[in-house]
């Protein structure tokens, strides 16, 4: 798992690295902050176990120890789709979905639920997300109603993103659109996005690169000083 990074970094670093097993990337550090522990490319050389309630557990550094831990919580995990017979032609898109790959697994799924109304199997697949975007809009109304309009904002683009040609789309758009005109969620996202490219470059096997970074990391926070992502920049220098 991978937070806080875009994307594109945590995809050449994983190539850099020759990795070959799914790695969930989070760029929205949504994961990490019931977590109270920062999850980025720089936690090398630690291991982690996220039980099924969701509590983190540090684990030992040994192969066998390691194993031990994660067998001790194994019994409590569940499959999102346990009792559900995927379909053969499905069950790439459910393992992306396993792996809380959600975009764009989910809209994907919403499309086929649309078009296949009696397919059971998909049409039970699908029930299991609608609760996410009940309690991802519902969440990004109090978030908005607490003034936390960037919060709030996060909230909505994710149901959007995840729902694609829905009614929750329509819905989150909708409030995507006002909450678009307030300042600070502008300055919050013009911040992100240089706070995104400084990342990358951090990132980046490229001295160059690495060596231009502190200098857009000071100008997010010279010109965007009031938001979260400067409050994130200062902490990279």
């Amino acid at each position: 798992m991978v937070s806080g990074n875009p994307r594109s970094a945590v995809e050449q670093y994983a190539k850099s690295n020759k990795f070959e097993w799914p790695i969930f990337v989070d760029e929205n550090r949504e994961t990490e902050k019931p977590l109270g522990f920062t999850i980025s490319l720089q936690n090398i050389y630690q291991c982690f176990i996220i039980d099924a309630a969701g509590k983190l557990h540090r684990a030992p550094a040994e192969d066998k120890a390691i194993a031990d831990e994660i067998n001790k919580y194994l019994p409590d995990a569940k499959m999102l789709f346990d009792g559900i017979k995927v379909p053969d032609k499905l069950k790439s898109l459910a393992r992306d979905l396993e792996l809380g790959q959600f975009d764009p697994g989910v809209g994907d799924l919403a499309a086929l639920a649309l078009k296949s109304p009696k397919d059971e199997a998909i049409q039970a697949m699908y029930e299991k997300f609608k609760p996410m975007a009940e309690s991802g809009l519902e969440r990004g109304k109090a978030l908005e109603q607490e003034g936390k309009k960037y919060a709030a904002y996060v909230e909505y683009a994710k149901v959007a993103a995840w729902f694609k040609k829905t009614d929750y789309e329509k819905t989150a758009t909708a409030a995507l659109t006002s909450l678009k005109k307030d300042k600070e969620v502008q300055d919050e996202i013009n911040a992100r996005q240089m706070l995104d490219q400084a990342k990358a470059l951090l990132s980046s096997g490229k001295k160059g690169d690495k060596e231009s970074a502190p200098a857009v990391l000071a100008a997010l926070q010279k010109k965007y000083p009031n938001t979260e992502a400067a409050k994130e920049a200062a902490k990279l220098k």
